[in-house]
């Protein structure tokens, strides 16, 4: 499969939809509790960790739902199959996630740089789930570096893509603020398209991996 054939799939498309609909309510519902905290002494905690369960929480549903297609194959063992082989596999999935979230922003010059969060964290779990499909497959030399031009081409495309969901809503985003009095709505619809967005860079990368079972 193609990654263009892949972002055009039903079972793509429901995943992207789920993520979008759920990072939407989620930030609604964490925004309001931040807002409740007032500066107490738990708000530190609900900032930085309560914020990356959540983005942890999300994606792993993402890559999940979105499995083997992500990978660009139709034919894989399920889901349940890999993570039943393991008691602790989903336990794995959402600790990468998490300390993918939280420790991000402290590397150097890139973990300034939000637009990498979501691929970065899409790329870790993928890379875990594949190493399990891989396995699975009785496969051993798997190669998760997929060359640097590959890499280039994927960081271009990561800060373009996150660029274009941004600005496709800012001006509707403001006009909704301003028609129902709300506020950072341009910033929450952006969250719900800035996956769907940035999928073809987590494509291009996770169908590089998926190749290697041929």
């Amino acid at each position: 499969m193609s990654v263009f054939q892949v972002i055009l799939s039903v079972k793509f498309i429901f995943a992207i939809g789920v993520y979008a609909i759920t990072i939407v309510l989620g930030l609604l519902c964490y925004n309001k509790i931040h807002s409740a905290l007032d500066h107490s002494i738990l708000q530190w905690p609900w900032d930085n960790i309560g914020m990356p369960l959540l983005r942890a929480t999300l994606m792993l549903v993402f890559i999940l739902l979105a499995y083997p297609l992500i990978f660009a194959i139709a034919d894989a063992p399920s889901i349940s199959t890999l993570l039943d082989a393991h008691e602790k596999r989903v336990n794995y999935l959402i600790n990468l996630l998490f300390l993918v979230t939280l420790l991000f922003p402290l590397i150097p010059v890139l973990g300034k740089c939000d637009e990498l969060i979501l691929p970065a964290q899409a790329i870790a779990a993928s890379a875990m789930l594949f190493s399990w499909l891989a396995a699975h497959q009785g496969i051993t030399d798997i190669q998760y570096w997929p060359g640097l031009n590959t890499a280039l081409y994927i960081l271009v495309l990561v800060f373009v893509t996150h660029w274009l969901a941004v600005t496709a809503f800012q001006y509707p985003g403001a006009a909704i603020d301003e028609k129902f009095n709300v506020t950072h709505a341009g910033q929450l619809l952006s969250r719900a398209l800035v996956l769907f967005m940035q999928s073809p860079a987590i494509l291009i990368y996770c169908a590089a991996l998926g190749r290697q079972l041929n």
